[in-house]
């Protein structure tokens, strides 16, 4: 899709994708994909990362993951795709705000991991990006949405 091509050319490549499919594979291109079977929490994050976590109660673990890999200096730079809705979760506020975000105008279509087309959700969708580059996501991005980062505390 449009938003993962423009991922690949913030990042320069997608080394890994923690939570993903065979399916889904097919369009992210990662060198290295991780499936729920394989639970993507279990295993170490190294590289450009490009992460569309589950959904729902893992939602949070994933996204404390990719930031704790990120300060480790272990993932390069990364971009996360979540629920737009989570922009008032603790796990929000604690992790990706972190990053520089863009919240989606509009809403995502999304595919089954079946490849089959799921309807299109009824909320919009944030990205948040950490990495060298943020002005290269803003880039990238805005034309997606509206580009936004924290103000200091």
């Amino acid at each position: 899709t449009q938003y993962v091509e423009a991922a690949r050319r913030v990042l320069g490549g997608i080394d890994l994708d923690p939570a993903s499919c065979e399916v889904a594979n097919a369009t992210v291109k990662a060198t290295r994909y991780l499936t729920k079977d394989d639970d993507g929490l279990a295993h170490p994050w190294v590289g450009r990362v490009w992460m569309n976590p589950p959904y729902g109660g893992h939602t949070p673990a994933f996204c404390a993951k990719l930031v704790d890999h990120y300060q480790a200096g272990d993932v390069s730079a990364a971009i996360s795709l979540v629920n737009g809705h989570s922009t008032d979760a603790g796990w929000f506020h604690d992790h990706l705000w972190r990053g520089t975000v863009c919240f989606t105008r509009g809403r995502i279509k999304f595919e089954a991991g079946d490849g089959s087309s799921k309807d299109s959700p009824t909320y919009g969708s944030a990205f948040a990006y950490f990495g060298p580059h943020p002005e290269r996501f803003a880039g990238e991005f805005s034309e997606f949405g509206a580009i936004v980062r924290r103000w200091p505390s």
